[in-house]
């Protein structure tokens, strides 16, 4: 069996119905990428999922055979994300949260600049498009960016979790588990942070865009905030001068 290029991994919990546009966006986006002769597969992870979000990923599925599942007890979006890399077989993951929307053109647009920078990038959409409970626009930066600094990474996560990064990066540096009791939390920001240490720099795709739904209450990040938490990840004055050494 041809080896996919990407894996598109959906990562849903309980969103219930809400869930639907995200999955027609994921199926929107391999279509796009296929007329490019990018082959994508694609993986939900269902985590500790309530039936009304079972039933109607189920229900998807049935319409939309070439998505699989796989059903976890976790309780935790890191290790949630961690169990659909174990399940890729694509060279590329391209992360998806169950109700939040990608653009048509990511994926396609995403392995496109992935491919011809040989170069160690993680790749992040330019915009978001935050809908719900606010909205806002979030201009991604860009590491090369004049403007970006680096020491900023200790007030601020700069870059959402819906990256596109090569999978090998991905087994080797897993997402940490959230430990709100400990005050550990923000796993996609910590994990920013460690990839630095790697080699890796972050990147975005032009024009691309995703669309995230903004929670009323109860969202992961709403709880490690009122935790008080901090990302796990390296500290920030070690990345910096392993930067600064890099830039000479």
């Amino acid at each position: 069996m041809h080896r996919p290029d990407i894996t598109a991994i959906v990562n849903a919990h309980r969103e219930g119905k809400m869930c639907i546009p995200s999955l027609a966006s994921l199926v929107a986006a391999m279509q796009a990428a296929e007329q490019r002769d990018v082959n994508v597969e694609a993986v939900v992870v269902l985590d500790r999922p309530d039936e009304v979000t079972l039933s109607t990923v189920q229900l998807f599925v049935q319409r939309h055979p070439i998505i699989s599942v796989v059903i976890s007890e976790n309780g935790d979006l890191g290790l949630a994300r961690n169990l659909g890399v174990s399940h890729a077989r694509g060279s590329w993951i391209a992360f998806l949260d169950g109700d939040d929307i990608w653009g048509r053109n990511w994926l396609a647009s995403a392995f496109a600049c992935a491919t011809t920078d040989s170069r160690k990038v993680v790749w992040h959409p330019e915009f978001n498009v935050y809908f719900g409970n606010h909205n806002h626009i979030l201009h991604h930066v860009d590491m090369e960016d004049k403007g970006f600094c680096v020491e900023g990474l200790a007030l601020t996560n700069y870059w959402t979790s819906l990256c596109f990064a090569p999978a090998s990066l991905m087994r080797e540096t897993p997402y940490p588990r959230t430990k709100l009791q400990e005050g550990l939390g923000y796993e996609d920001w910590g994990w920013n942070v460690s990839v630095l240490q790697k080699g890796f720099i972050h990147k975005v795709v032009p024009g691309s865009v995703h669309g995230i739904r903004v929670k009323q209450a109860g969202s992961l990040v709403a709880q490690t905030t009122a935790a008080s938490c901090y990302p796990s990840a390296p500290p920030l004055f070690k990345v910096s001068r392993l930067l600064a050494a890099r830039a000479r």
